[in-house]
């Protein structure tokens, strides 16, 4: 009985051997990046420096990098993407990375209003693919800090303080005046014979 379990353990592994995958090598990437301005108003344009890392223990061949952009619409000629080829046939050793620069202009017109707010990078090499996002910030209401003509409005503050206290001491008079006794009072006219 013992010799037929030990047979069968043994059978059981040879076919679990025999049907299970070999080891293979993990590919993995990691995709780092940011832009070169803190947020951009529409009409500004911009740089997007990203970089593409090895993360895995294999050497990985860049096949494409898709770059995205928040403003990207498949409907019409909008533009807001694209793909980059390398010319060559890059190969990102195990430790290593490929490193490259996108320039882009964010449109003055509606698409930019209640778009979101990242940039979206689809890496395809010959063993896996990875999809990451890095942020931007997009002002789609411009909004404008102007430091021009304070002097003036210091000037204008200035003037409304002096009216207001010159106002202050014209009705604190008043009330002192009003509420004085009167001393004078009134005598009747003598006529004269």
């Amino acid at each position: 009985m013992k010799k037929r379990i030990l047979m069968l353990l043994v059978v059981l592994a040879a076919v679990t051997l025999a049907f299970s995958p070999l080891c293979r090598a993990a590919a993995s990437l990691e995709v780092y990046g940011y832009t070169d301005q803190v947020f951009y108003k529409p009409g500004d344009t911009g740089t997007l420096n990203f970089w593409i890392y090895n993360s895995g223990t294999v050497d990985l061949i860049l096949d494409n990098v898709t770059i995205i952009y928040p403003w990207y619409s498949p409907v019409g000629l909008w533009g807001g993407n694209q793909t980059i080829i390398p010319a060559t046939s890059t190969v990102i050793a195990p430790g290593g990375n490929w490193s490259d620069t996108s320039s882009f202009t964010v449109p003055n017109d509606g698409r930019v209003i209640g778009v979101g707010s990242s940039i979206s990078i689809t890496v395809v090499t010959d063993k896996t693919t990875q999809t990451s996002t890095i942020p931007i910030s997009l002002l789609s209401v411009p909004f404008y800090f102007s430091l021009q003509n304070v002097d003036q409005l210091i000037t204008w503050l200035m003037i409304l303080v002096v009216i207001i206290v010159i106002c202050t001491l014209i009705i604190a008079a008043a009330i002192f005046l009003s509420l004085r006794e009167r001393r004078m009072t009134w005598k009747q006219e003598v006529k004269s014979p």
